[in-house]
């Protein structure tokens, strides 16, 4: 018997393994396909981490994953993440009231007028119809790296993986909680299941039902003034909320000469369903038109390369942490809407905190499952 099993070898179940094998537990991983896939939402090179958040209720975590980021990064002697700022564009008085936010828990920001922008990044065009926020402390999290620095913590603490393991059930015995795969029955005293975009499958009666989408990644080339997209050389993640659209940029990480941008919404997928769709054609469109009027120095026409990637969305966009309702030895986390890599290190220790029963010094009412839910539009 182990002490844990956890479901789901991406971020969040890769970092809850990791936390748990640190304190010495029989731990056990289980992962539907390889440990190197590209189906789920934890692959690609680069992802964002920042502090600026439009909920406060994430500003305490985000504090707390810095702290666990930096504790792996030691553990693999290899710095996982990148501080090279975050700048935020949109209206005036959006960037206000994300800037009220952050005054109140005295995170370190400034504001730019639009001419402001472009003269502390000339390579940006934004005109007065456009402030920006800056956090200078934002960055990007090295994903591909992160990700394989907390396996390896795991299985080098003792910890077990098993590949293409594909959950079918998940049941509640005299000994413990029975998990059974195609391929074996495995049993433990607690469970921890971060099945991402898979999480439906496995509970369909939850109060909070997740929803998973497809979303479109484009790549496109720079032109010219090739190193001011450089994080080296502090050219920032980028969050542009223009109208009712939500993108977010990365500069040259993931391949050289090419940025990175990402649309926030997708289309629903039945991940079921073994034949995967194509992302829509506005995931290149919405992007390019960005470009054309506010990055002059990319090529705006056509993307380089596209890639794809799932959300998984709660009705409200807050994520699930918390115990199943019917058995306690359920652990439950989701819903991580595609913001929530960056919180991998922190969400894996809540979990493993959760599954032993430790305290936890956050206040994580705002997952539960059981919370009230308030529609809002899709945020970042």
């Amino acid at each position: 018997m182990y002490d844990v099993i956890v479901i789901g070898a991406g971020i969040m179940g890769s970092c809850t393994g990791y936390q748990l094998s640190k304190r010495g537990k029989k731990v056990l991983l289980l992962e539907q396909f390889t440990l190197s896939h590209n189906q789920g939402s934890s692959h690609g090179a680069s992802r964002i981490i920042r502090f600026a958040h439009t909920e406060s209720a994430y500003l305490p975590l985000i504090k707390k994953a810095y702290n666990e980021w930096d504790k792996l990064s030691a553990a693999v002697d290899d710095k996982l993440y990148k501080s090279c700022g975050l700048l935020w564009v949109a209206s005036p008085n959006s960037i206000k009231e994300k800037s009220d936010i952050l005054k109140n828990f005295n995170i370190e920001h400034s504001i730019l007028k639009g001419d402001e922008i472009q003269l502390k990044f000339p390579h940006l065009s934004y005109d007065e119809s456009w402030h920006g926020l800056y956090d200078p402390k934002a960055g990007f999290v090295y994903a591909d790296r992160a990700l394989k620095a907390a396996q390896s913590q795991f299985l080098a603490n003792g910890g077990i993986i098993k590949e293409n393991e594909t959950v079918l059930k998940i049941e509640e015995s005299q000994n413990g909680v029975e998990i059974f795969t195609q391929n074996s029955k495995f049993i433990a005293k607690k469970v921890v299941v971060t099945a991402g975009a898979w999480l439906n499958t496995l509970f369909n009666d939850l109060q909070i039902q997740t929803r998973p989408e497809l979303i479109g990644l484009t790549f496109w080339k720079v032109k010219c003034n090739h190193s001011k997209f450089l994080p080296s050389n502090n050219s920032p993640v980028m969050i542009m909320s223009d109208n009712c659209e939500e993108m977010y940029m990365i500069p040259e990480v993931d391949y050289s000469g090419e940025i990175k941008i990402g649309v926030h919404c997708g289309i629903p997928i039945d991940v079921r369903n073994k034949s995967r769709i194509e992302p829509p054609k506005w995931t290149i469109d919405i992007p390019s038109e960005h470009l054309k009027k506010h990055f002059k120095d990319v090529e705006w026409e056509k993307p380089t390369r596209r890639v794809s990637c799932l959300y998984t969305l709660t009705p409200d966009h807050n994520y699930i942490l918390d115990f199943h309702p019917k058995n306690s030895n359920i652990i439950i986390g989701g819903g991580f809407s595609g913001s929530g890599f960056k919180f991998g290190a922190v969400i894996g220790l809540i979990l493993a905190k959760m599954a032993l029963n430790e305290t936890i010094d956050l206040d994580l009412s705002i997952f539960k499952l059981n919370r009230e839910i308030i529609i809002d539009k899709s945020r970042l």
